[in-house]
């Protein structure tokens, strides 16, 4: 049976916890000035203040040589992104290190000279990326008030002050079940005037259990999550495409590429998805580009309707749903034209009616923005892969993968190169242009090309302004949350007309809350209340006022001590498979649904991996709140198989994992396969019971141990640990889980007895 409590002091520790996802290094006491940035003067995301790379900025520099007279700086820091600026300020994603000494950084940098003001650490946990691929995406600011967001490589979103504060956080693996790959792409925040839009892939619980491309909007003052979006099908490859904000029939919406090769736009207020556009086999991660009434998009994956991989296409706009009808899906009608353009992550620009694309085979292309028509390409690297071009000054700036850069002057006849370097490091980003200003990243470090300056005339267009309509719909907030026992939280709500936007804030005493809420959980007055003995659950709240509804999903996990052995599960008979009775796992898990199930095995109920889905053989499920910490873990572990085959499991503690992997015969502590991963040699058989045991202990300068046992479960427990990892900068807190590996989907693994217990 489930066995449930809270120890002392838990609810204050976790609370405390919130704040201590990062390590702070206090470089300089210098205030943030206290003026908002002006959209004309800074480059707050990536794509900059046009959301097309470009820039109206005049006095930029004429030659890229650093040092000597110049104001010209480099500052040594490894990264794949774009930095951005505001108020003099610099903010850019880096790392720094190897193995168990790599930190993702966010770096805050005077403009002037490139010295260090501050700097966030991260330390890495629970990814597969390969050969370094951290840091490849950019923070974005907020134009009204400086706040930093960010994610790190690792899915941790983040928000900070001007001066370095955080002021909130989401572990987005364990609170939304976002998915990591080995290629790294994280992708940037998309900023609205109340809300910071990301795009990731997740496979959460009940019906976003599924994999697939979502967009979760949070508040940007209180990083509520205020709406989540599944926009497309399946994923065919990863997609880290940032989504583009504008304004189509009185609504504000957002267009960005799927992971499964479709363009589409979704409602960037409530998330209502309002067309697709399929157009290739794979990841569309390109960001595309805003031109009169069209939507300019790239790719570089099989085109569906042809046997050649590569499109740039030009997709009017305008067309959306009627109220009550489903997500239209565009064809052949809405397509203004296309050329043979091939690009797989790097986003074009657009000047005037002219577009800008460097293409994978390393060619820089002009294109007709009205026709398409391709005006010429020209070789200036052997291929190009993530770096997209910037424009400023009358002139192109230019990164490509082998570290060389251009400034170019185009014409429609061709191009003038007007100087060119070799950068240190391979580029990967994009330039940003702010003050006179050019910076451009590379794996080696980061890059600032100063000119004279000049004035800024440019501002930004107004929102279009119009009459708010009735009330058709209520919006719950949070629409997601996950919640420990013994937690209170707020709900709000307000109601939205038809085209987004907000009608007006709904007072508490006017809602009226259903759903099925698990026993010691109730809501008044707008608070959720859920006792330290509630049932851990997961569940749909719906508000209703005045005839109209709303929707919010909560995920209530258990609070430490706890165990569970699945005795209490119903098993039904299998839909797959005759003769054998099984049930799902636990609803409230991340990550679970369909790649484990609970079944019978020498009379006890045990959770066991299924096999039914080899593209799934790997499997990391998130059972708790990432806010714990300083806890032991125990999980019984068992494999079918053979002398020469078997599987691996074990569990996550505090975002390491821990696993008995049976090919090697060995206990291995890992958080990344290139940066932590030690094993020692422990022989075990299939058909037999082991018992893992795992703890983390931190030390007051940030380092930590990482600390495993396993043995025969019905043999005495050993006195000493079976292998200790010592970690420079040790994850605080995160999630118990559970991990499971099939290898070719051919033996089964097992795991009981799970315990998760207060360290002393």
């Amino acid at each position: 049976m489930m066995s449930r409590s809270i120890f002392s002091g838990a609810s204050v520790l976790l609370t405390t916890l919130t704040t201590a996802l990062v390590l702070t290094t206090a470089v300089a006491t210098a205030q943030a000035p206290g003026h908002s940035p002006s959209n004309a003067q800074s480059w707050l995301s990536w794509r900059g203040p046009n959301q097309n790379g470009t820039s109206v900025e005049t006095g930029l520099a004429t030659s890229l040589t650093i040092g000597g007279d110049t104001k010209s700086w480099r500052y040594e820091l490894r990264g794949r992104g774009t930095p951005v600026i505001a108020n003099g300020r610099v903010y850019t994603l880096g790392y720094r290190g190897t193995g168990k000494n790599l930190d993702e950084l966010l770096v805050c940098l005077d403009e002037t000279d490139g010295t260090l003001i501050w700097e966030k650490r991260f330390p890495h946990f629970l990814t597969d990326i390969i050969y370094h691929r951290f840091a490849l995406g950019s923070p974005t600011i907020d134009a009204k008030t400086g706040n930093i967001f960010c994610m790190t490589s690792a899915g941790v979103l983040c928000s900070f002050t001007p001066s370095g504060d955080l002021r909130w956080r989401h572990a987005t693996i364990s609170e939304f079940g976002r998915l990591v790959f080995p290629n790294g792409r994280t992708g940037s925040v998309t900023l609205t005037d109340e809300l910071a839009i990301l795009h990731m892939t997740s496979s959460g619980w009940g019906p976003q259990g599924p994999a697939r491309d979502r967009f979760f909007a949070f508040d940007k003052e209180t990083g509520e999550c205020v709406w989540v979006s599944t926009p497309g099908g399946p994923p065919k490859d990863i997609s880290f495409s940032m989504p583009v904000v504008s304004w189509q029939n009185g609504r504000q919406v957002a267009y960005a590429g799927l992971a499964g090769g479709h363009m589409t736009c979704v409602d960037a207020r409530t998330g209502e998805a309002l067309w697709r556009f399929p157009m290739c086999t794979g990841g569309m991660s390109a960001s595309a580009v805003l031109y009169k009434n069209t939507l300019i998009a790239m790719h570089g994956k099989e085109n569906l309707d042809t046997s050649t991989a590569g499109r740039m296409i030009a997709i009017k706009l305008g067309a959306e749903p009627k109220p009550g009808e489903k997500q239209l899906v565009l064809g052949k009608d809405h397509e203004v034209w296309r050329n043979d353009l091939t690009a797989f992550t790097s986003s074009p620009i657009l000047v005037g009616n002219r577009i800008y694309a460097t293409v994978a085979t390393g060619e820089l292309a002009c294109v007709d923005a009205d026709t398409g028509r391709v005006l010429w390409e020209h070789k200036l690297a052997p291929d190009q892969i993530h770096a997209s071009p910037a424009y400023g000054d009358g002139r192109l700036w230019v990164p490509m993968n082998n570290g060389e850069f251009f400034i170019i002057k185009p014409s429609d006849e061709g191009l003038e190169v007007l100087a060119k370097t070799q950068l240190d490091g391979n580029c990967l980003g994009a330039p940003a242009i702010c003050n006179g200003r050019v910076y451009v990243h590379t794996t080696d470090a980061l890059y600032c090309f100063a000119g004279k300056g000049g004035d800024v005339s440019h501002r930004p267009e107004r929102p279009p302004v119009r009459e708010i309509g009735d009330a058709t719909a209520l919006q719950v907030i949070p629409a997601d949350l996950l919640v420990h026992l013994g937690e209170t939280v707020p709900y709000r709500v307000r109601s939205k007309d038809g085209r987004g936007a907000t009608v007006r804030d709904l007072a508490a005493a006017d809602i009226k809350w259903s759903g099925k809420l698990p026993k010691g959980v109730t809501i008044e007055n707008g608070m959720l209340t859920v006792a330290p003995d509630a049932s851990p659950a997961a569940t749909v709240l719906i508000a209703t006022a005045n005839g109209l509804k709303g929707t919010a999903r909560l995920r209530i996990v258990p609070s430490a001590p706890y165990s569970d052995n699945f005795e209490d599960v119903t098993l039904k008979p299998h839909k797959k498979e005759v003769g054998v009775m099984a049930a799902p796992p636990r609803p409230y898990w991340i990550g679970a649904n369909k790649k484990w199930e609970v079944r019978k095995l020498d009379g006890h109920h045990v959770l066991a991996r299924t096999l039914d889905m080899p593209l799934f053989q790997r499997t990391i499920s998130m059972i708790g709140d990432p806010r714990q910490s300083n806890y032991t873990m125990t999980v019984d572990v068992r494999t079918d198989g053979n002398r020469r085959t078997m599987s691996a499991g074990g569990m996550i503690n505090q975002r390491y994992l821990i696993i008995l992997k049976g090919n090697h015969q060995a206990l291995e502590i890992t958080s990344n396969e290139e940066l932590i991963k030690e094993r020692v040699p422990f022989r075990w058989q299939a058909g037999k019971w082991y018992r893992l045991k795992s703890r983390i202990d931190t030390n007051q300068d940030g380092s930590g141990v990482v600390r495993a046992k396993a043995w025969q479960r019905d043999l005495p427990e050993p006195d000493a640990w079976t292998i200790e990892v010592n970690v420079p900068n040790v994850n605080r807190n995160g999630s118990p889980g559970l991990y499971g590996f099939t290898p070719q989907s051919r033996f089964r693994i097992y795991l009981d007895n799970i315990t998760v217990t207060p360290n002393e």
